[in-house]
């Protein structure tokens, strides 16, 4: 339950508030048997001074427990006036009086209604009505406060019908001034609004509001505040404790009833940060002063928000301050059981207050995914399993210092904006397959060459599928060599043109000899070039394709080197020696069935042929890197077997439903947002098994 404290003290909760109105009432039958002889008063004027009493004690304890509303003006005239009319003859005594006392709860009552009537929610606060409407609002609460009304009427009758000299006058005069101080507390506060000020007061602490959240009404004049603003207040938050100056931030600004009221979070880690300070002679107990405390600089550089509602173990969403530049991929970091847990930023979105409660309608909600605890020795973030408290604070991470890797791990880049690396082990980037995705323009082809030098530099070999000739210039330092080369390319296309020439006869007509000796010059001729390759000391082999369809002539040769390959690595299975394969402009090679080429026969058994491979090849000491440039054009087949992906922007929604499955939805939607040599990594081959937002450095390809 929350508890709600004025002054060090709690403020009356309702069953209080419940027995106290019992104890006035049965007060006031004690007092009108004593004055009339019975429980409830026949006599008209007694009848207005028990009714007044009760209405006293009513209003105090519920109706306007804390302030007055135009629609509580009007219920207390209806009220006064309905008690009073009937009993006009009754209370002749208090001649003129009794028509003017009359008279202005008739004003009050058409002001508070006119009030009501005139307020436009979908009009703006500064239009004529509204402004009217404001206007007899001000005026109708100022001046119609209920317990007023009815003690003003409570007096006139007294005065004028009980006499002074009885002890009846003073036993009714005592009942009603404990019935109006019998919330002394709140008695107390409404005096205090108008007994201020010390210089830098800004209002007053009302409550508690929850776990390190204090509620405070600020003054009508007062220096401008707004949301995170710091502010310090001394303060007895319970019997035991003594009183104390804490610090704190405003974590919210609103409006009630013509009032502005303030939240304050002062947690020890703020507290801490901003050089909480114990005692200041110049502090008033329970008074709000705006601050600049000790760190408060230093502190507000990395101040990004407060978490909100909404959030769990996976991630959180908070409110943005604003008061530093903050993007998607930024790493912010929030205490959690006094671990540093770090999250990513993923989302920014914008939020629209109550307009009926709040003073600024628009504001910004941030979402960011947990990525973990950082380890220094491993290198890498640890999954963390809770989620942290409501309106902590979230602050930008603190850096790290680079730290070397060991052998056989790359850093392939750093989350933005910080030095903490993104590790790959480049064994399990090789044996379980790597999926390199995006649009053109991005970076992905430069980043797989930066990363197809690491891994040649292991020992790995090396055999990229390329028909632009790319890989030949770009990685010049590491002296590529065709695997085919040309003049045997030629031999090899006439043999495929022959046996295709032979294959569309019909099978009776067909030179079924020409047609194996021609196979067997294929299968030996890729099988003996492949075993070549792997014995010397080249590192990178270069596969050159004549064209970029996937044609007859290009999709069977291509499975003739696949087929080659597969049955080189059965045999070779025992030599530890692994060849890395790397397929550019997949969707060329493996294309997915429905953006099939000329024969879909033949591209379907190109594609089932390197699906044999993947779904094998890390028992053969076969790896694959797949560069696509949208899912939707490659073989899934060949997708699913990537267990590392790294995503760079991407835009088709084929994409990011394949996508989702292994990072989520949360990280999908941000793929569309990413920057140029930006992307996410996910997967066995990186050392956090989170996905992870990364800016791959500027890379030199001339060295």
């Amino acid at each position: 339950m929350r508890q709600k404290m004025v002054h060090g003290k709690h403020l009356m909760s309702r069953p209080r508030r419940i027995i106290l109105f019992v104890i006035c009432f049965v007060l006031l039958l004690i007092a009108s048997l004593f004055s009339t002889g019975s429980f409830i008063p026949s006599y008209g004027p007694h009848i207005v001074i028990f009714t007044a009493l009760l209405m006293i004690a009513f209003i105090s304890l519920f109706l306007e427990y804390f302030f007055t509303t135009p629609s509580d003006v009007l219920a207390s005239t209806i009220a006064i006036l309905l008690l009073i009319s009937p009993l006009s003859q009754a209370l002749s005594k208090l001649g003129i009086l009794y028509c003017i006392f009359y008279s202005y709860n008739v004003l009050l009552l058409i002001c508070s209604l006119a009030a009501l009537l005139l307020l436009n929610s979908d009009s703006s606060g500064d239009s004529p009505r509204n402004k009217v409407s404001n206007y007899l609002k001000q005026f109708s609460t100022k001046f119609g406060n209920g317990k007023f009304l009815f003690w003003m009427l409570f007096f006139l009758t007294l005065v004028f019908y009980i006499d002074s000299n009885k002890s009846e006058f003073l036993i009714l005069l005592g009942l009603s001034i404990f019935i109006l101080l019998v919330d002394p507390i709140n008695t107390l506060v409404s005096m205090g609004r108008s007994n201020r000020r010390h210089e830098g007061d800004i209002g007053e602490i009302i409550g508690v509001q929850s776990k390190n959240v204090f509620l405070a009404r600020l003054y009508t004049e007062r220096n401008p505040v707004k949301p995170f603003d710091v502010v310090e207040f001394r303060f007895k938050y319970s019997l035991g404790d003594e009183q104390r100056i804490y610090t704190g931030l405003i974590i919210d600004n609103f409006v009630l009833d013509e009032q502005q009221w303030i939240k304050i979070l002062s947690n020890t880690d703020i507290r801490n940060a901003l050089g909480n300070r114990t005692q200041n002679i110049n502090y008033k107990n329970n008074v709000v002063y705006q601050a600049k405390a000790e760190g408060q600089k230093k502190y507000l550089k990395s101040f990004v928000g407060v978490v909100l509602d909404g959030s769990d173990i996976g991630k959180i969403r908070f409110e943005y301050d604003g008061r530093i530049p903050i993007f998607e991929g930024r790493l912010v970091k929030v205490n959690c059981q006094e671990k540093v847990i770090l999250y990513q930023v993923i989302q920014g979105l914008t939020a629209m207050q109550n307009l009926e409660s709040k003073n600024e309608a628009g504001f910004i909600v941030g979402e960011a995914v947990q990525l973990g605890e950082w380890s220094t020795t491993s290198i890498k973030f640890e999954k963390y399993g809770w989620v942290p408290d409501i309106n902590s604070p979230v602050l930008l991470a603190d850096d790290v210092v680079p730290k070397p890797t060991d052998k056989g791990e790359l850093i392939i880049g750093y989350v933005p904006g910080t030095h903490y690396p993104v590790v790959a082990n480049l064994n399990d980037a090789v044996t379980h397959h790597m999926g390199i995705l995006g649009v053109t323009g991005c970076g992905k082809s430069v980043f797989c060459r930066n990363l197809l030098k690491s891994i040649v530099e292991l020992g790995t070999k090396a055999i990229c599928i390329d028909f632009s000739n790319e890989y030949k210039n770009k990685c010049s330092s590491l002296s590529p060599v065709p695997i085919v080369p040309e003049e045997k390319q030629d031999e090899m296309f006439r043999a495929i043109d022959a046996i295709s020439a032979e294959l569309e006869n019909f099978p009776n007509k067909q030179d079924k000899e020409l047609i194996k000796t021609k196979s067997e010059f294929l299968r030996a001729s890729f099988i003996g070039l492949i075993e070549d390759y792997l014995k010397s000391d080249d590192k990178l082999a270069l596969f050159e394709l004549p064209d970029v369809s996937n044609t007859t002539g290009i999709l069977e040769y291509t499975k003739w080197f696949f087929k080659g390959l597969f049955e080189v690595a059965k045999k070779a299975a025992n030599s530890g020696k692994q060849v890395c394969v790397v397929l550019e402009e997949a969707h060329t090679i493996v294309p997915e069935w429905n953006f099939l080429g000329s024969d879909d026969r033949k591209a379907q058994s190109l594609v089932n042929t390197i699906s044999q491979i993947a779904l094998q090849g890390r028992k053969y000491n076969i790896g694959f890197i797949v560069i696509a440039q949208r899912t939707a054009n490659v073989s899934k087949t060949i997708l699913t077997q990537c267990n590392s992906i790294i995503a760079f922007q991407q835009f088709d929604r084929t994409g990011a439903e394949y996508l989702a499955n292994y990072m989520g939805t949360e990280m999908v939607n941000a793929i569309p947002n990413l920057k140029f040599r930006q992307a996410i990594a996910v997967g066995k081959a990186f050392k956090s098994g989170m996905p992870i937002i990364f800016e791959v450095p500027e890379l030199d390809e001339g060295t």
